[in-house]
């Protein structure tokens, strides 16, 4: 018996979704968790997962196409059951067909296979035998997989090559990046430290670096070792990837003028982003308060940590503000509330969105419930979420039930900014750039490092009064960031 997946609702708005590449393949076998194809929503590009086990029977839509929510796009069926079908005789009236037959067939069904089929592994031979007879012809079983002597060496030292990837697949043929994931992931990283004579080049790195290039899909042969011997570090790993996402922030958000006299469409996430900005201006009465925040000690706080290694993840200033934030939340709840059915909700837990600058605009992933999580477990899963934004493949969970925002463009040198409001919330918090500024230090006019930081709030559910005591104690978190390793 076959269980249909349909197109699932992953954002409140959704109304039809767009596969942009199947990651499973009819006759492979899934299991419950398991991501099954990149789907394009009007929010991002996100995720659809196997909600049970099971083989993966057919496709029914193909690799660009678009089909409304709930809508069946594929089938599966359980282990064993192809299998089944495939030992039952034809009768006389459906005689057996050879293969070379059922092959045509097939690719006459599903186009896409036959354009995939030069860099995708072959077919499991249940995928064509429910409908060949015993004994009508053999199908051919595909290539063991064998390791490379390179991906047999221990981890500490392998031998690399610039033609291979960075991440071998378990499978023997990796299928194919469609266009539009071409496009998204191309950044400008550098080139793979290529060897002067043409052979194969030695690079160490260690486990933990290791680890976390495959978590964010970096190339270690793109990142340039610090420890000895040119030894590739953790931290290493980090500030590669903090370096691209800037690189990459500065390039999006960077000033493109369209050709004169021309008329460009939006895009589903842009229409979106204007639909809800719009919307948000027009019915939420904003007001802003801003507070300057002396950050010298969260400087030397986040020096002092760099310099102990005392964590595995690099703490930034954006994950000191986030767990200030959430602790400032924590004791003025009514930010964390929402304006609903003529009534104000005030949500259980602390899920705080950080805005992200991606390739057609901006999307907002969660950390959720920031209350429980300490300094560097929001650092784990901020970085998470980064590169996310960069590779796409969110899933539904990352993009929804934030209960406040932040905002960050201190990377851009941005000395003062306000940021819109995202609906159903009540506030968000806009973080600019850390500034060498004349201060009064008892009675003597020096130079120190300040932020601004400005809230945007809802006055249906937010008095002027509660906002500047929310700032307050934001300003007192940051300016004694030891509280914040508690």
């Amino acid at each position: 018996m076959s269980t249909e997946i349909t197109m699932p609702k992953l954002s409140d708005t959704m109304e039809e979704g767009k596969i942009l590449q199947w990651l499973k393949r009819p006759g492979d076998t899934v299991h419950r968790g398991d991501t099954l194809a990149e789907v394009e929503t009007d929010k991002a590009d996100m995720v659809l997962e196997a909600f049970e086990d099971g083989v993966l029977q057919e496709i029914l839509l193909n690799e660009g196409e678009s089909a409304p929510v709930g809508s069946v796009i594929a089938r599966l069926t359980q282990p064993g059951e192809e299998a089944a079908a495939a030992a039952v005789s034809p009768t006389p009236e459906a005689p057996a067909k050879a293969p070379e037959e059922l092959e045509k067939k097939a690719r006459a069904r599903k186009p896409s296979a036959a354009r995939k089929e030069a860099g995708a592994p072959a077919a499991a031979p249940s995928a064509i035998s429910a409908e060949a007879a015993p004994g009508a012809g053999k199908v051919s079983q595909p290539p063991v997989y064998e390791p490379s002597p390179a991906e047999a060496r221990p981890a500490e030292e392998v031998e690399f090559h610039p033609a291979m990837s960075a991440h071998p697949s378990a499978q023997p043929t990796a299928m194919p990046t469609p266009p539009r994931q071409r496009e998204r992931t191309r950044e400008p990283v550098p080139a793979p430290r290529a060897p002067e004579d043409g052979g194969l080049q030695k690079f160490k790195a260690s486990p933990l670096a290791r680890r976390a290039a495959e978590e964010a899909g970096i190339d270690l042969s793109a990142v340039r070792g610090t420890g000895p011997e040119g030894r590739i570090t953790k931290r290493d790993v980090e500030n590669f990837l903090r370096e691209q996402q800037l690189f990459r922030f500065r390039r999006l958000v960077a000033p493109r003028e369209g050709v004169p006299g021309t008329f460009e469409e939006l895009s589903a996430m842009r229409r979106t982003i204007a639909q809800r900005m719009a919307a948000s201006k027009r019915e939420i009465p904003h007001f802003y308060v801003t507070a300057e925040v002396d950050m010298d000690e969260a400087v030397r706080f986040k020096s002092s940590l760099e310099a102990t290694e005392l964590f595995e993840e690099d703490i930034t200033f954006n994950d000191i503000v986030v767990k200030a934030a959430a602790l400032a939340l924590a004791r003025y709840t009514r930010l964390n509330s929402s304006y609903e059915n003529g009534g104000i909700a005030t949500h259980p837990h602390i899920n705080i969105g950080i805005a992200v600058a991606v390739e057609d605009g901006l999307i907002v992933p969660v950390i959720h419930e920031c209350e429980r999580l300490t300094l560097p477990e929001i650092a784990h899963a901020a970085r998470r979420l980064v590169a996310k934004a960069s590779q796409g493949g969110f899933t539904s969970e990352e993009l929804s039930g934030g209960t406040f925002s932040i905002s960050n463009m201190g990377m851009l040198g941005i000395e003062h900014f306000a940021a819109v409001i995202i609906p159903p919330q009540s506030a968000i918090l806009a973080v600019s750039a850390i500034k060498d500024r004349p201060v009064v230090r008892n009675g003597q006019v020096v130079v120190g490092k300040t932020m601004m930081v400005t809230v945007s709030c809802d006055h249906r559910v937010i008095d002027g009064v509660v906002a500047g005591r929310f700032l307050q104690e934001i300003k007192r978190f940051l300016e004694n960031p030891a509280s914040l390793l508690i």
